[in-house]
C-alpha cells in the first residue's frame, strides 16, 4: 500500500480496508491482520493502526475479541450501507467531472441513459 501525503496514514488504512470489504477481498466476518502484523506488513507506527482499528470499530466495520483478533463486521446491513454510499460518491463524482465539462444535467442524463441501453444490446 503506498500513502499519499494529503490524508493521514490512518484514514488510507480505514478505506483500504472498507475498500477491500466493498469489493469482496474481505468476506464478513473475516478475521483481518492483528496491528502488530499490519503496522509491519506497511511499515508504519503500531499506533497509527490503533488509531485506525479504534475508528473502524467506532464505525462498526470491524470488532475486536479479546484475545482472538480483530474481525470484518457480521452485519450485512453496514455492508450494503457502504456500497450503496460508495456508489453514491462514484455517481457525485461522475457528474461533476462532466458539469466541468460544460455538460448540462439534461445532457448528462442523456450521456448515462445512452451509455446504458448501449450496455444492455
Amino acid at each position: 500500500m503506498e500513502f499519499n501525503k494529503s490524508e493521514p496514514i490512518y484514514a488510507q488504512i480505514i478505506d483500504d480496508i472498507r475498500t477491500k470489504l466493498i469489493t469482496g477481498i474481505y468476506k464478513l466476518g473475516q478475521e483481518i491482520p492483528s496491528r502488530r502484523e499490519l503496522a509491519k506488513q506497511l511499515g508504519v507506527n503500531p499506533n497509527t493502526i490503533q488509531r485506525a482499528y479504534r475508528e473502524m470499530e467506532d464505525m462498526n466495520l470491524i470488532v475486536t475479541a479479546r484475545g482472538q483478533g480483530s474481525f470484518i463486521t457480521s452485519n450485512s446491513l453496514i455492508l450494503e450501507s457502504l456500497r450503496e454510499e460508495a456508489a453514491n460518491a462514484a455517481v457525485s463524482r461522475s457528474i461533476e467531472t462532466l458539469r466541468s465539462l460544460g455538460k448540462s444535467d439534461e445532457n448528462i442524463l442523456e450521456i448515462i441513459t445512452a451509455y446504458l441501453e448501449r450496455g444492455k444490446s
